[in-house]
C-alpha cells in the first residue's frame, strides 16, 4: 500500500482528479506538493456571494471571476511542485517537474533537503517492483 508522507511544507501526496472516481487512472499519479498560507481563509465575508450560484462568492471589482466558498474553509492550501506520472509502456512512474516551480520555490538547503528525500520516499513508493528485479 502506497503511503503519503508530510516533512513540514511539503508533502507526498496522490493527485487530485476532476473525474468521479471511476473514472480516475489505473495507475493515478503523485505529487509532491508545497503547503502554503491560504489568503482567502476565514475571508469569506469580504467577498459578496454570488447570487446565480450560492457555492460562489464573487472577487469583488472583478467581473466574471467566482471563488467557491470551499476556499475560505482552510487555513492551508497547495500547489504541486513535482509529480511521479506512470509510463505504462514501461511500467514505471517518471518524474517531471512542474515548469520550474523547485527551481523558483525550494530556494533554501532546508527545502531542497526535505524534497529530495521526498522524491526518494515517493520513487520507492511508487517503483519497488524495479527493487524486486
Amino acid at each position: 500500500m502506497i503511503e503519503g508522507k508530510r516533512i513540514g511544507d511539503l508533502e507526498f501526496a496522490p493527485a487530485t482528479y476532476l473525474l468521479s472516481k471511476d473514472k480516475w487512472p489505473k495507475n493515478p499519479a503523485w505529487s509532491i506538493n508545497m503547503w502554503v498560507p491560504n489568503s482567502y481563509y476565514g475571508r469569506d465575508e469580504e467577498y459578496p456571494e454570488d447570487p446565480n450560484d450560492n457555492s460562489f462568492r464573487l472577487y469583488p471589482d472583478v467581473p466574471f471571476h467566482r471563488i467557491h466558498k470551499s476556499c475560505f474553509k482552510h487555513p492551508e492550501t497547495c500547489f504541486t511542485l513535482a509529480s511521479f506520472e506512470y509510463d505504462e509502456h514501461e511500467d514505471f512512474y517518471e518524474l517531471q517537474f512542474c515548469e520550474d516551480r523547485p527551481i523558483e520555490y525550494l530556494n533554501t538547503p532546508e527545502k531542497r533537503e526535505i524534497f529530495w528525500k521526498l522524491l526518494e520516499y515517493g520513487n520507492k513508493q511508487l517503483n519497488y517492483k524495479k527493487d524486486e528485479e
